[in-house]
């Protein structure tokens, strides 16, 4: 399945305090009313902090993967993360 792209993201080594994933669940649930869990919201930590185009997409992959690992079909995980990245971001 998609377990590469999860397992490469697992990979990277970009650690993300786990206050800061909190604080961004909460942040993302007040400001948008959306749930999402700590992987999803360790992702959206690291593109916050650093803005590039590559990131974005390569953020996109990584939500998607995750949400299909959930259970979601291919299209509406694409549209949700494609969704929610842009979201927090603007």
């Amino acid at each position: 399945m998609n377990s590469g792209i999860y397992q490469k993201l697992k990979k990277e080594g970009d650690y993300v305090p786990r206050f800061l994933i909190k604080l961004w669940q909460i942040r993302i649930k007040e400001k948008f009313g959306l749930e999402v869990d700590s992987d999803i919201a360790a992702v959206i930590v690291k593109i916050v902090h650093e803005r590039s185009t590559w990131k974005l997409s390569r953020a996109e992959k990584y939500i998607t993967a995750l949400l299909k690992l959930k259970g979601e079909s291919k299209e509406a995980a694409e549209k949700e993360a494609k969704e929610l990245v842009k979201t927090v971001l603007e």
